[in-house]
């Protein structure tokens, strides 16, 4: 069974995502900064940090996922302009993080990164990947940063 592990599994996005994968057949690892999950699924749950590189080398090895989700975020636009520096902490280095956890313990290990339509110009017709990244707040500019 292919496992993926889901940091940031808390979230609003966390939910709908487990339950996708649970009924796709995989084993699914969640992480949160709480410690508990708040999810009624039957998964395996880890308290991380991804400021904390040791806690996620020490997770991806007990675990070895093929797959990492990162929906750990400060994503509140509002909380981004009173927080910017953490802002810029979690969003940014938490992901370098990860990254760097992934080269070096999990190298195979496949790595989606969730964006932001905080990251693109504003406009009254559909985004597309190709539209101009113009982020007008920390959040957003967290986002294109990563």
């Amino acid at each position: 069974m292919k496992k993926v592990f889901i940091i940031g599994a808390n979230g609003f996005v966390g939910g709908y995502l487990i339950k996708e994968y649970i009924d796709s057949g995989y084993e699914v690892i969640a992480g949160d900064t709480s410690d508990s999950f708040r999810y009624d699924y039957d998964v395996k749950y880890e308290k991380i940090n991804i400021l904390d590189k040791e806690n996620i080398a020490r997770i991806l090895n007990q675990y070895k996922p093929e797959y990492l989700i990162n929906l750990a975020a400060i994503s509140s636009v509002g909380l981004s302009w009173k927080m910017p520096e953490q802002t810029i902490n979690v969003n940014c280095i938490g992901t370098i993080n990860i990254l760097e956890c992934i080269k070096e313990n999990l190298p195979e290990c496949k790595i989606l990164l969730i964006g932001s339509s905080e990251e693109y110009v504003q406009k009254d017709t559909p985004l597309k990947e190709t539209d101009v990244l113009d982020a007008n707040n920390p959040y957003g500019i967290s986002k294109i940063a990563r």
